[in-house]
């Protein structure tokens, strides 16, 4: 029988360089749901992300259930080829998950054809950051971790994020994301949050 989408976090806690960055934490998240992580800027929300992850060590309890393939996420790093232009990358990509998107539905659903042929290295910040997504749409898994997502976005492509995000919750996805924003985003059918003090 398949396991139902869950996440199951118990008394997490996460200490680096001796400093303690939050202490037992606990929460529970489940497919159809996003999770939106607050808190001032160094109480850890980043790094509240990196332990669901799996990229930090922690003390405490992570369980994840129902996971299809691996997480997707999205962080303040791209890790673009600035030298690629934008199509090498959705090509790359595409192969890389073995994805069926046609890579014409993929310039269409993101706006790409004026910038098709750019140089990564030409583009602007939220130009590069839009990239990170196209991944994610590429990548069909039902976890997203987003770190700040709509940062340095403007308001269109804020709005096409939203939207992404509410398909994904909508289609029994989870999405945890850390943010400053107010407004619409808090207004998602299915929508917690958590506050890290």
């Amino acid at each position: 029988m398949k396991k139902k989408l869950s996440l199951t976090v118990t008394r997490l806690t996460c200490t680096r360089n001796s400093i303690n960055i939050f202490n037992s934490l606990s929460f529970k998240v489940s497919e159809g749901q996003l999770l939106i992580i607050k808190g001032k800027n160094g109480r850890g929300k980043t790094t509240l992300i990196h332990c669901l992850a799996g990229l930090l060590s922690y003390q405490g309890l992570v369980k994840w259930e129902g996971v299809k393939g691996k997480i997707g996420y999205i962080g303040h790093k791209f890790g673009l080829k600035e030298y690629e232009t934008v199509y090498d990358f959705i090509k790359f990509w595409k192969q890389i998950y073995s994805s069926n998107v046609n890579i014409d539905e993929v310039v269409k659903f993101f706006s790409l054809l004026n910038i098709l042929f750019s140089p990564i290295a030409f583009l602007s910040f939220g130009q590069k950051k839009k990239l990170t997504f196209v991944r994610l749409y590429l990548f069909n898994n039902n976890v997203w971790l987003l770190d700040e997502p709509f940062s340095g976005m403007d308001e269109q492509n804020r709005e096409l994020i939203y939207n992404m995000i509410k398909g994904h919750i909508s289609n029994e996805g989870i999405a945890i994301l850390s943010t400053h924003e107010k407004g619409k985003i808090f207004n998602i059918k299915n929508a917690k949050e958590i506050v890290i003090e």
